[in-house]
């Protein structure tokens, strides 16, 4: 009886909850029209997701998504009533290649003729804002807060290296790689970097790093060589930070919002992305259609996860559903493949590989678009596609294999537990983690491993039309930047979402600069969906909860609009990962 009633009110509390978010969005599609005169407020001091916005995880707060920035800056650049944008930054929350594409995005908006304004408490307090001050750079002003930090300190890489603890607790990590920069293993296997391993990252962080002084040095027009002096002086002060011309004011929030709303116009108001998306649209809302389906999160088999609930993962069920009513659908030109994955299950990676091969086969041009990473089975199946672009940055490559098991029979035995076993065949007992791989089970798990390598070489050369040699020779393992990539022909172009999209017009065989309608798939879920999701299925009562906990705020957010006072535990088998 008490489980019952639990329930009940769990269910009730949630349907009033479902109730009160309706009404809001209701109001939200109905809000007034836009000022004349409008500041885009862009809100980057958190990162942003590569997918749909996290309707559960900040509806009331509106997490903007990656997309939606997008949109917002290039819906703006043509709106005569968007005057500029204000942003606020904090640390390094968004990733190296969305720095980038969100730069090129600003310098578009800039180039309209519109203002742009950097505001942070602090680039990076109490961590680096090599990044978060690499955006606001592009800025034409760039402002600091009393006592804040510019924290460009440069980039450095750090692995854990954790054989050691391992031996001592008896824990046997039997993995396999392909070949010898392919370190994810190393972390389990090594108490020291390997050569390969310092190799690569001395070789990715040293480009990165080039990145990093020449995207500053052009943006504040300073010498390369004053900018790689401030990194070695960093993190600076506020007024050493003004004297090398890497700030421009010093000042609050609030006057750098003053100051940016002054400089609009009389009656200038400040709107958030949503807020202006809502009323003003999208920039990509008419003409042919084209698909946009984005991989985001280590690739595996069965349905998408979402951040509400845990990692995010990029299911190959959900992906290969999405790609095929693309496929499907007669008023789609062309897909924009948007990856963002440091890899995952080669199986699942495959399926996905497949459908991508598929709708080209049935004439429609797939575009990858490469994010943060398209590493392992995120460039396994980046491969597909006719074009790949990626910023400078993108983690690309990765190309290898490892695989294997951890052997926990060493901290049985130490806690005094023994396993009897019976086995049928030779090779039964094969993924248990109670004992380590048999000499046949090892000789099976070596052929699997090989295989599965001969099999990303081959697609790398049939993709990117290499030789065999020139595929190895980028393989191995190793993970480079964007723009090493392109220098092996891992990539065809360097640039972000649109530049992708202007290669999906002609490869439709529309003007690059048609008009065309960007649109998800699979559709976004409304709130109300994604909250009645979570009372199917076995965990109801529990997904109820959890729901309403999570949700509590929206309470004390929606009172003045009411008036009233509220209302992976074992290693996979085999995988692409990094």
């Amino acid at each position: 009886m008490l489980r019952f009633l639990v329930r009940l009110f769990a269910t009730i509390g949630l349907l009033v909850v479902i109730a009160l978010v309706a009404g809001v969005t209701l109001a939200v599609r109905h809000q007034p029209s836009l000022p004349d005169a409008v500041v885009l407020d862009l809100d980057l001091t958190r990162s942003l997701s590569e997918g749909g916005s996290d309707r559960l995880g900040g509806l009331l707060g509106h997490e903007a998504s990656f997309r939606e920035v997008l949109d917002a800056l290039e819906r703006g650049r043509g709106d005569p009533r968007v005057k500029g944008v204000l942003a606020r930054l904090g640390g390094d929350s968004v990733g190296f290649a969305q720095t980038q594409e969100l730069r090129a995005a600003v310098e578009r908006f800039r180039a309209s003729g519109r203002f742009a304004v950097a505001f942070s408490e602090s680039y990076g307090e109490g961590g680096a804002g090599n990044r978060a001050y690499l955006l606001a750079s592009a800025f034409d002003e760039v402002w600091l807060q009393p006592l804040g930090m510019v924290g460009l300190t440069g980039l450095s890489a750090e692995v854990p290296l954790a054989r050691a603890a391992l031996d001592t607790l008896g824990v046997q990590p039997q993995l396999m790689q392909r070949e010898e920069y392919k370190s994810f293993a190393e972390t389990f296997t090594r108490s020291e970097l390997t050569p390969a391993n310092r190799e690569m990252l001395q070789g990715l962080v040293g480009d990165l790093t080039e990145q990093l002084v020449d995207g500053v040095a052009k943006s504040r027009r300073l010498p390369p060589a004053t900018v790689r002096a401030a990194l070695d002086r960093a993190p600076l002060l506020e007024g050493e930070a003004l004297e090398l011309k890497l700030i421009d004011r010093i000042g609050y929030a609030d006057q750098a919002r003053d100051a940016a709303v002054a400089r609009a116009g009389s009656g200038a108001e400040a709107l958030e992305v949503a807020d202006y998306l809502n009323a003003a649209g999208g920039p990509h809302d008419s003409g042919p259609t084209v698909a946009l389906i984005h991989a985001v999160g280590t690739i595996t088999g069965g349905k998408s996860g979402r951040p509400a609930l845990g990692e995010v993962t990029a299911g190959s069920e959900t992906i290969v559903q999405a790609i095929e009513e693309a496929v499907d659908d007669p008023d789609v030109r062309a897909i924009l493949f948007r990856i963002d994955s440091g890899g995952g299950s080669v199986s699942a990676s495959e399926a996905i590989y497949r459908a991508l091969a598929k709708a080209r086969e049935r004439g429609k041009p797939v575009i990858a678009s490469m994010g943060d990473a398209a590493a392992s089975g995120g460039y396994w199946i980046a491969l597909a596609a006719d074009r790949i672009v990626a910023s400078p940055a993108t983690i690309t490559g990765s190309i290898g294999v490892v695989a294997g098991k951890m052997s926990f029979a060493g901290l049985s035995e130490k806690v005094g537990v023994q396993w009897g076993r019976v086995a049928a065949a030779r090779n039964a007992g094969m993924w248990s983690p109670m004992h380590p791989f048999s000499p046949s089970e090892e000789e099976r798990m070596t052929a699997i491993i090989d295989a599965t390598y001969a099999s990303f070489l081959k697609r790398v050369a049939d993709g990117r039309k290499l030789t065999a040699e020139q595929a190895r020779a980028a393989a191995k393992g190793r993970v480079w930047s964007g723009q090493q990539a392109r220098e092996l022909g891992l990539i065809d172009a360097f640039g972000g979402q649109e530049e992708a999209l202007t290669l999906a017009r002609t490869a439709a065989g529309l003007a690059a600069d048609a008009e065309v309608t960007l649109t998800p798939y699979p559709a976004p879920k409304s709130m109300t969906e994604e909250l009645l999701g979570l009372l199917s299925g076995k965990g109801e009562l529990v997904g109820a909860l959890a729901a309403v906990a999570e949700l509590r705020p929206l309470a004390a957010s929606l009172r003045p609009l009411l008036g009233g006072e509220g209302v992976r535990a074992a290693m996979p088998a085999l995988d692409l990962g990094r």
